[in-house]
């Protein structure tokens, strides 16, 4: 997925959701007892940037909430809502949180409670890019509708609708909508776990 970070549109807050992101954000930090600039420089963007985030003055795009989920081991569930003990989680189409706004086109994160895999819904503008992201684990993208371009380190690939790609994350990669239509999207990612080196403590 790609990464925006610093181009986040600065829109305020203003709907439960992405005040609930805020929330979630500063709780989860708080748990780890690490600072924000700590967070902050493994998370790739800046600490003033995070501040905002954390504040609700700014959305995150999905590619920000996926590098903060793997800097504290979590999915992007646990970013944007609170947990609960059960095992298994329905989420009926009625009651699915809505869709916030990036840099690069809105997302709709599916999953929503503790999992090795991450399924986001993403619609990318006419036009846009995302920035490049490079993470821990598999990826796959399913195109809902299309067309748009996935690039792997320098190869660009071009997908259709109907069309899917699997690869592994750890290589760059970036998303790019044709000029004249966004492109619709299912990305599934394989949560990354924490290192034992990771400088970063894990919650108890």
């Amino acid at each position: 997925m790609g990464s925006g970070r610093q181009g986040e549109r600065s829109t305020p807050v203003s709907d439960e959701v992405d005040v609930r992101v805020a929330r979630r954000l500063r709780t989860i930090r708080s748990r780890h007892g690490t600072t924000l600039s700590s967070v902050a420089r493994l998370a790739g963007i800046s600490s003033a940037h995070l501040s905002r985030l954390e504040s609700g003055d700014r959305q995150p795009s999905i590619g920000t909430l996926l590098q903060l989920a793997r800097v504290y081991g979590v999915s992007v569930g646990e970013l944007v809502e609170e947990q609960d003990d059960r095992i298994h989680r329905l989420i009926r189409a009625g009651d699915r949180r809505g869709a916030s706004r990036g840099r690069e086109g809105e997302y709709q994160v599916l999953t929503s409670d503790r999992s090795n895999l991450m399924a986001v819904r993403v619609s990318i503008d006419p036009g846009e890019v995302t920035l490049d992201a490079r993470h821990v684990g598999e990826e796959w993208i399913h195109v809902m509708s299309g067309p748009v371009t996935v690039t792997l380190d320098d190869e660009d690939i071009v997908l259709d609708t109907g069309d899917s790609l699997h690869f592994d994350s750890a290589q760059p990669h970036r998303l790019r909508a044709p000029r004249e239509r966004s492109a619709d999207l299912l990305v599934v990612s394989a949560a990354s776990t924490l290192p034992a080196h990771h400088p970063l403590p894990r919650p108890h």
